[in-house]
């Protein structure tokens, strides 16, 4: 692939660090791209239609310089960058810049609706290693009802990426929406998604009232910082550095990233950076 310029810009919403298998394999951040095709009823992120400034311009190079502080973590479990979104296929050039920008030595996963021209998907059919596909449903009038889309250019993308052998990278989310799809309507969508010979196929009950913050458990952070201490101590056993994680005094971190994980994270980084090969 020839370089691409590293100064194509485009409009993101968040960044999202140290994501456990969650967004893909490993270790990821999950990078949203602002804009959408769709307009689903109850869309998870409707700042992806917003036009006023929730979201910010950022080049290829930009973006590489704020997540490539994690290649240790990626690297070492297989992990990467996720784009989401919105939908991130909208922004094919930008994606296949960064790539080219960040290298081969990371995963990327890309979540997308397939509703879009397929001149994007071709874009990235060589570029992304792994795509999870919000389906909805293969029922044309559900899908128009519920997406306010079309469901044809959807169909048109999926067999193209199993035209171009990516099936077994594919994971596709057939969700069970209350008042859109019924038990029967799911199940024939498994059923012609099975004849595809797709990766994996996952469903499960859309949940359409999200649960209030203040219910959702904040040990969640101080997992990810344990989690992230055995990361270290393995890479750095591994190329022998004397590490000894610094326990954390906190009991809850909302973050997952806290002040003593990332200080650490430097220092193994500047370490590593100075030889001249690196065991991961």
């Amino acid at each position: 692939m020839e370089t691409a310029n590293p100064n194509i810009t485009t409009s993101l919403m968040g960044i999202h660090r140290h994501r456990l298998n969650l967004d893909g394999r490993g270790i990821t951040t999950l990078v949203g791209l602002h804009g959408c095709p769709l307009h689903c009823r109850y869309c998870l992120n409707n700042r992806c239609h917003s036009a006023d400034g929730l979201w910010r311009k950022m080049s290829v190079q930009e973006l590489y310089e704020r997540v490539k502080c994690d290649d240790l973590y990626f690297r070492a479990t297989g992990g990467g960058i996720t784009f989401g979104g919105g939908e991130p296929a909208l922004h094919s050039e930008f994606i296949e810049a960064f790539v080219s920008c960040a290298g081969h030595e990371w995963n990327y996963t890309m979540e997308t609706s397939l509703n879009v021209p397929q001149e994007d998907i071709a874009r990235l059919v060589d570029v992304v290693d792994d795509f999870i596909i919000d389906i909805k449903t293969l029922d044309e009038t559900t899908y128009k009802l519920y997406t306010g889309g079309e469901l044809e250019q959807v169909v048109e993308n999926l067999n193209y990426l199993i035209e171009h052998e990516k099936s077994a990278h594919m994971t596709v989310r057939v969700p069970l929406i209350p008042g859109y799809n019924s038990e029967e309507d799911v199940k024939q969508t498994l059923e012609k998604l099975q004849d595809c010979a797709i990766g994996k196929v996952h469903s499960f009950n859309y949940v359409t009232t999200p649960l209030p913050k203040s219910s959702v458990a904040t040990t969640a952070g101080k997992t990810k910082c344990e989690i992230l201490k055995k990361v270290r101590s393995i890479i750095a056993q591994a190329n022998h550095v004397a590490y000894t994680p610094t326990p954390c005094t906190h009991t809850v971190c909302s973050s997952g990233h806290c002040p003593v994980c990332e200080k650490e994270l430097r220092m193994l980084t500047e370490e590593l950076s100075q030889r001249d090969e690196i065991i991961i």
